[in-house]
């Protein structure tokens, strides 16, 4: 199968939320690997997953990168053509957020997505306004996101900086879909433009998360070396922390062993110990 890919080049956002050093380590950055490879088909939502990928490895949460396209098409693109962009991921990830897998599949998923470009927008129009609202009620949003400058030391920093990685586009082509294609390679024969995850980097070296299966290269994951393979913009995307759940067991050990401290001193200080 050949994926369809989908990333058009963002305009210049000038929301920024972060602030980057000028240098970095040559090895660096919490090298993880992915906790998903999401599977795009013969669809051209790789904006969508590659943001929805980024968030699971951010917070755990497996998002419908389904109902985050439609929500880019609808209300941030304002057309139904295929592809997109990182920033109007990122836009509708802000503005309205993003709703779990489990809470959309009931009208579009993965197996929609082996139909074709056409056929799958049209069950995405399907969803009514109403749906849509109710289903924007439990939506999370992200706190914000910052265009990232593409040079070695900036990526670098922002892969420090931010652990769940970059959705970051490159320009692609047939090289893309043999397989094993690492390093990745500079396109000869440009087809279109595409967006991954970049995950983490060891002087110029630099690994991807794609969007196209765990049969795709290594495990769904590739590398590149900057100098010879540059991507054409980069994302870093901001969430929202989720406050941990209170022990209230382990509280309440502390709160008895402060008191059993505290008559303890005043019963020195009464014996004239203290």
């Amino acid at each position: 199968m050949k994926y369809s890919t989908g990333a058009n080049k963002s305009k210049y956002d000038l929301r920024t939320f972060s602030y980057l050093p000028t240098t970095a380590n040559h090895k660096g950055g919490v090298r993880y690997t992915p906790k998903f490879i999401d599977n795009q088909h013969r669809v051209g939502i790789c904006t969508s997953i590659s943001l929805t990928q980024n968030a699971h490895n951010a917070t755990g949460v497996e998002y419908s990168p389904d109902f985050q396209y439609l929500i880019q098409k609808k209300y941030i693109d304002g057309n139904w053509t295929e592809g997109s962009s990182a920033l109007s991921a990122c836009k509708a990830a802000h503005k309205y957020g993003m709703v779990k897998y489990e809470d959309f599949k009931r009208f579009v998923n993965e197996d929609d997505r082996k139909l074709t470009y056409r056929k799958y927008i049209k069950k995405l129009q399907a969803i009514s306004d109403e749906d849509i609202e109710k289903l924007l009620e439990n939506a999370v949003k992200i706190e914000g996101y910052a265009k990232i400058p593409v040079s070695r030391d900036t990526l670098a920093n922002a892969i420090n900086s931010n652990e769940s990685g970059l959705i970051t586009r490159f320009v692609i082509d047939n090289l893309w879909y043999r397989a094993p294609i690492e390093p990745l390679r500079k396109a000869k024969n440009p087809i279109s433009g595409h967006l991954v995850n970049l995950t983490n980097y060891a002087g110029n070296s630099f690994r991807i998360a794609n969007s196209w299966g765990t049969d795709w290269a290594d495990k769904g994951t590739a590398y590149f070396m900057l100098q010879d393979n540059t991507p054409t913009e980069a994302y870093a995307v901001f969430y929202k922390k989720i406050p941990k759940e209170v022990n209230k067991k382990e509280t309440l050990n502390k709160v008895i062993k402060i008191s059993q401290i505290m008559k303890l001193i005043d019963l020195l200080k009464r014996l004239g110990l203290i």
